[in-house]
């Protein structure tokens, strides 16, 4: 049989005083003798009450709770923002509540009100890959719930966000790949309508450009191409590739397989740079030299600038831009990490 939840009720029938003068004993309030606070708190340790967490949320209007919309978990990059996240929640008391999109925009919606309705007092959100509109996103705001990006974000949003530096994350990739020797380097950019992949995508023209290298279309190719791997194989069989700098680590596995099948040697014919450090860039042969994009600290900064603004929604717009850290390892000639 299911135990009975103890109420400030039952406390109050059982010392024979009013229901609101427990609730003042408990809660710090004054009119209550010392004498009486102390029988009222003894009796409600003894009998194990616990303050009802949703009736204690409509008194003070907050429920010490944030929503998080975030794209999936299978990502080792989401899994570490996440924990960065936690880090600063769970230190100042909040609970998370985790919704993801599948990085679709239907889902992304019914998400943001699935987290409105549950009166969270804040949501951080790292928007979907198809979002082509944004009246959820600003209905939301409208209601007053403070919002924070992070990873990407829009113009069309203004609300604080934290993202990495992916300009000169690609532009350091890209200019380490030309200063090793590279000329036509290869460039497989990520999903469109996304901040991070034009902010890669301009970081390797601006390399190229420093280099004095021509861009040439012929080598810039679409993660999205259901031909995707057949346009990499034409690629490195015609046009001489001699090194290939990807929007994510996944999308460099890709050229890892068609490269083996060519029987083209990693690094000593063609060097390879992903995006993100994934663990699969470790346990590839060779070790995969990527970008590091901390994602453990742009969690905690996004959960910081919300707790600000829920603190304080008056709180000036804060963005942060983290810088990115390049790791070279074996696919990149003549260097092992």
């Amino acid at each position: 049989m299911k135990k009975k939840r103890i109420s400030i009720t039952d406390i109050a029938n059982a010392l024979n005083v009013t229901p609101s003068t427990v609730s003042r004993a408990l809660n710090g309030g004054g009119k209550v003798s010392e004498k009486k606070r102390n029988e009222i708190l003894a009796l409600a340790k003894e009998l194990g009450y616990r303050p009802n967490p949703i009736a204690k949320s409509l008194l003070e209007n907050r429920t010490n709770t944030i929503g998080l919309i975030i794209p999936e978990f299978t990502h080792h990059f989401y899994s570490r923002m996440l924990a960065g996240i936690e880090s600063v929640t769970s230190e100042a008391g909040y609970q998370l509540l985790i919704c993801t999109s599948n990085e679709n925009q239907a889902q992304e919606i019914k998400s943001t009100q699935t987290l409105l309705d549950a009166r969270v007092d804040g949501i951080l959100a790292t928007i979907s890959k198809m979002n082509d509109k944004f009246e959820h996103i600003q209905e939301e705001m409208d209601s007053g719930t403070p919002l924070v990006l992070v990873d990407r974000f829009s113009e069309e949003i203004e609300t604080p966000y934290v993202i990495s530096d992916d300009f000169k994350g690609a532009f350091s990739a890209v200019d380490y790949l030309c200063e090793i020797g590279c000329r036509n380097i290869l460039h497989i950019k990520g999903p469109d309508n996304l901040s991070t992949t034009f902010n890669r995508f301009m970081g390797y023209k601006e390399a190229l450009r420093k280099h004095e290298i021509e861009l040439k279309e012929e080598l810039l190719l679409e993660s999205s191409d259901t031909n995707l791997l057949e346009k990499i194989r034409f690629c490195l069989t015609n046009h001489q590739v001699d090194g290939a700098f990807t929007y994510s680590d996944y999308l460099a596995f890709e050229i890892y397989k068609v490269a083996s099948e060519l029987n083209i040697p990693i690094p000593e014919q063609l060097s390879v740079i992903g995006y993100a450090d994934e663990p699969i860039s470790t346990y590839i042969n060779p070790t995969l030299s990527t970008v590091n994009q901390q994602p453990f600290e742009m969690g905690a900064f996004g959960a910081n600038y919300l707790l600000n603004k829920i603190n304080n929604p008056e709180i000036a717009l804060e963005i942060k831009n983290l810088e990115t850290r390049l790791v070279i390892r074996g696919s990149c000639k003549g260097l092992e990490g």
